[in-house]
């Protein structure tokens, strides 16, 4: 590991690590906790109230609820506007358009109270990518997050009232992260690093509900262990000569999420839901990586870096109502949370507290339906001061504060059959 004293050279690569889990995962950043254009269109608070098979994701009891067989398939779009200034600089994230898929489906085993679903879907994805030449560039200048769920689940209903449920996942990930190295005297170098993983997650569920008004959901999401031992590394030094290696020894947890919700069915084509999400992000406290061999002529060895995230709190509403017997429309509304402390605030992860407006319009014909969700995700500006972005602690490229903006469009488009 490298000694204390040349800890400033490589102090921030943390944002590579931290790009492994996007952001604060369910807290104001690059996790995606929307998985159909209903959920988007609610705010996701469906931890009551879906009834389609999407619950594989937002709460497997809820499979019992589902009407029939149905498959549910649907492409998301997320549109990320980003900045960083400092010093009346501006280093603009170019990597602003993603394309997502995702596929649900269920089925009743017949005579029996339970049921079966799958689902594909990524909760976490997103990408930055700034100019190689922006002063941001020694604190990231692409980053990337790949995450790819395989989920199957099922659920039993013991009594009319109670179900319960649960799904395992096999967890498939890949990362990609670059920046700039300061190497003293004007000069500069580069380092890339990539890595894949393969990790396991499980969630269960629960719901209760009395009568036909009211319906309670519970669920919870285990923690998972990302362990990047295979992690490729490539270093430019200032001459251009290139070194490759490995990094070994990160594990990336990603941790435990309890989310509880409440939907009333105030009429039969009117309901809200209340929903609060607890995501436990303390346990992310440090990063560590060991590379191998030695770069730089014996000075970039690894890095040990204290994060102390913190826990984070969500708070969702959503209502639907019925127009007519074709068409339904939703709106809802998000308080959201960042784990991330003005410490260790970097470009790679630009994250903040938001809030969120959602919409939604549905339309169902015989067995098919087709919805679609909007939302506009408004982040706080954070204004912080840390040595995310210098290049070392004896010169620096960012005088001052660095300010954080950023904005999101997040579009949905689902279509299901029943069978």
């Amino acid at each position: 590991m490298i000694k204390i004293k040349r800890l400033s050279l490589i102090a921030n690569l943390q944002p590579f690590l931290i790009c492994l889990i996007a952001s604060g995962a369910l807290g104001g950043g690059y996790a995606l906790p929307y998985q159909s254009a209903k959920a988007l269109g609610l705010g996701n608070a469906v931890t009551a109230g879906v009834n389609d098979p999407s619950a594989v994701y937002s709460n497997p009891a809820a499979l019992s609820e589902v009407e029939g067989n149905q498959i549910l398939g649907g492409e998301q779009y997320i549109n990320v506007v980003s900045s960083v200034k400092n010093s009346g600089r501006n280093s603009r994230n170019q990597h602003d358009d993603n394309f997502i898929p995702t596929l649900f489906a269920n089925y009743h085993i017949p005579s029996t109270d339970v049921t079966l679903g799958l689902g594909l879907y990524t909760p976490f994805g997103l990408a930055t990518t700034y100019k190689p030449s922006s002063f941001t560039r020694f604190g990231a200048v692409r980053s990337e997050l790949k995450l790819f769920y395989i989920t199957p689940a099922l659920a039993w209903r013991p009594v009319r009232s109670l179900a319960i449920g649960g799904g395992f996942s096999l967890v498939h990930s890949s990362a990609l992260f670059s920046r700039a190295l300061f190497l003293g005297a004007g000069s500069e170098g580069k380092i890339r690093l990539t890595g894949k993983d393969n990790g396991y997650a499980y969630n269960l569920g629960m719901l209760f509900k009395p009568d036909e008004q009211w319906t309670f959901g519970l669920t919870y999401r285990g923690r998972v262990d990302l362990r990047y031992d295979t992690a490729d590394v490539k270093v430019v030094n200032a001459t251009g000569a290139l070194e490759t290696g490995r990094s070994k020894g990160t594990l990336i947890p990603l941790p435990p999420v309890i989310s509880m919700g409440i939907n009333w069915q105030i009429n039969p084509d009117w309901d809200v839901e209340f929903v609060y999400d607890y995501t436990h992000w303390s346990e992310f406290k440090h990063l560590r990586a060991n590379f191998t061999p030695t770069f730089l002529g014996g000075t970039l060895s690894g890095l040990f870096i204290e994060e102390r995230w913190k826990d984070t709190h969500t708070f969702r509403f959503g209502s639907s109502y019925r127009l007519d017997p074709n068409w339904t429309a939703r709106a809802g509304m998000v308080l959201d949370e960042s784990p991330i402390p003005a410490s260790t605030l970097g470009p790679s992860i630009p994250g903040a507290d938001s809030l969120t407006f959602n919409a939604g319009l549905g339309y169902q014909w015989n067995n098919w339906k087709v919805d679609l969700g909007y939302a506009a995700i408004f982040y706080k500006k954070r204004s912080v001061n840390n040595n995310v972005l210098e290049a070392n602690s004896a010169s620096t490229l960012t005088p001052g504060r660095d300010q954080y903006s950023t904005f999101d469009n997040f579009v949905s488009v689902t279509v299901g059959y029943k069978f």
